[in-house]
């Protein structure tokens, strides 16, 4: 048997079925922390689309047999997204589900708190709105939407760079009366959304562009990872994000930036470790890059500590002591999905092979 269709059977069998926590189709998630004890069951969206999004990109370089098990895979877990749709019936979509569930689900403290429920956000609407078709005309529903939430619209952003506190950039949330913040992969899993779509930027997605120029040019995504992409504060990471966007299409302001983007990512891929590596590998064939001695894991490598994203519990609190303490491990949850880990893997696997 081939090595895709073992992963893909593998990702296939990590799908719910429905049980104690997790709803049929979803892709089970937990929440852990590094340093203390314990792991929650978490029925968040983002892992199942964000593996959703992987498998529908694959889906060209298939067999008819591994395409056929893909395509499952994915009708199974769109099912789900309703669950997670805006409560008022808007086109945007919540991390977690939206009927009066618990946010933080099975956590002894945070779920009881609503300081730290959030309201819907840019990164989960734009993954669902890329993977479930959506007609233009929602997008650009969803364009006009987003001004309404952006720096300067109604509120500025404090937890930036000052150079940036003037920047009419998208924020990573909706919500009237939520802080404002500019995370780099959310902005281009926006942008991603948008250029798919043919739709032609405005001013505050042009500024989104001009704050995913800056970071790469002064190298806060090699220095200050977290300050830059606070739910994805890792530089591999961030540069699989930014291209997944050039890879498919030439960003103006950005674009520009690709041989830097590229001589990064070699650094990220020899000194990173093994996911870490991988991801910088598979972004650099995204970028059409050759890749010399790629990493493959054993089909029972066992993920550890591997994040992709996290929660970061103070990013919330704007003051200058907050934003201090915010970078630190010990006040972050990470997010651990087998699933998407190994669509990960698949990505390497399928690109490397067709390199």
């Amino acid at each position: 048997m081939n090595r895709v269709l073992q992963i893909l059977q593998k990702i296939e069998s990590l799908q719910s079925n429905r049980d104690k926590y997790f709803a049929s189709g979803l892709f089970p998630t937990y929440r852990f922390h590094l340093y203390l004890p314990g792991v929650q069951a978490d029925n968040s969206i983002f892992s199942t689309a964000s593996t959703v999004f992987v498998l529908q990109n694959l889906v060209p370089y298939f067999t008819e047999g591994e395409k056929s098990i893909a395509l499952s895979i994915c009708k199974k877990a769109i099912a789900r997204y309703e669950d997670y749709r805006n409560k008022d019936g808007l086109k945007t979509y919540n991390f977690w589900k939206t009927d009066g569930s618990p946010h933080f689900p099975n956590g002894w403290l945070l779920s009881r708190l609503k300081s730290v429920r959030i309201p819907d956000d840019v990164d989960d609407t734009a993954l669902i709105y890329m993977t479930k078709p959506s007609p233009k005309e929602d997008v650009l529903w969803l364009q006009k939407k987003l001004k309404m939430h952006a720096n300067l619209a109604s509120r500025q952003i404090q937890n930036t760079f000052p150079e940036y506190m003037q920047l009419k950039a998208y924020s990573t949330f909706f919500g009237k009366n939520m802080y404002i913040e500019f995370d780099a992969c959310v902005l281009c899993n926006l942008l991603l959304l948008f250029y798919r779509n043919g739709i032609k930027l405005d001013e505050y997605g042009q500024a989104s562009v001009e704050y995913l120029s800056d970071i790469i040019r002064t190298n806060k995504h090699l220095d200050v990872p977290f300050y830059t992409a606070a739910s994805y504060p890792q530089t591999s990471v961030i540069l699989y994000h930014y291209a997944r966007l050039l890879g498919e299409f030439a960003v103006e302001g950005l674009s520009q930036l690709k041989e830097k983007i590229i001589s990064d990512l070699k650094a990220e891929s020899k000194r990173a470790k093994p996911m870490l590596q991988l991801l910088a590998q598979t972004a650099l064939m995204k970028l059409k890059e050759p890749i010399n001695n790629p990493i493959e894991l054993p089909l029972d490598y066992d993920f550890g500590n591997f994040y992709y994203y996290h929660a970061g519990m103070l990013t919330a609190i704007e003051t200058p002591l907050a934003r201090q303490l915010a970078r630190h491990q010990f006040v972050h949850l990470k997010y651990r999905c087998e699933a998407h880990h190994w669509a990960l893997v698949l990505e390497h696997e399928v690109l490397r092979q067709n390199q």
